[in-house]
């Protein structure tokens, strides 16, 4: 796995509405740009936009994720990525896992539920009675 680093240029949060609201959505858009290669690295920027459903709040986090290949196989991965514009998918999921944590931060500070679903408990399911003898 090539190293990964981040850099945020900049984080909006802002709440519109103090009203309670029965039900709310949020839906998380990640647009990522086109992956360039800088000196022996690869970088590719990102946005992250968490629209919510009443329109109650606003959340955007731009930011630029830097690769840097630890051998030539990861190398010819960037850079075949590069050339056809499709992202690795596991960039996507490192900016992905990068960037939840703090979007989390901030909605919690304006007040809102965090971008990610809660789990659900698994329903219970009855206990069979087991007939005698070895399982």
């Amino acid at each position: 796995m090539p190293g990964v680093s981040f850099q945020i240029e900049s984080v909006r949060a802002e709440r519109y509405s103090f009203e309670p609201i029965a039900q709310l959505s949020v839906n998380m858009n990640i647009v990522l740009g086109k992956i360039e290669k800088v000196g022996q690295n690869f970088a590719a920027s990102f946005l992250i936009k968490l629209e919510y459903t009443p329109p109650v709040a606003a959340v955007d986090m731009k930011g630029k994720a830097v690769v840097a290949p630890l051998n030539d196989e990861e190398r010819l991965e960037l850079e075949k990525s590069a050339a056809t514009g499709q992202p690795p998918p596991q960039l996507v999921a490192s900016i992905y896992s990068y960037a939840l944590p703090v979007l989390a931060l901030l909605t919690r500070e304006i007040g809102l539920p965090p971008p990610v679903p809660l789990p659900v408990p698994a329903p219970q399911q009855e206990k069979q009675p087991r007939a005698p003898g070895y399982v």
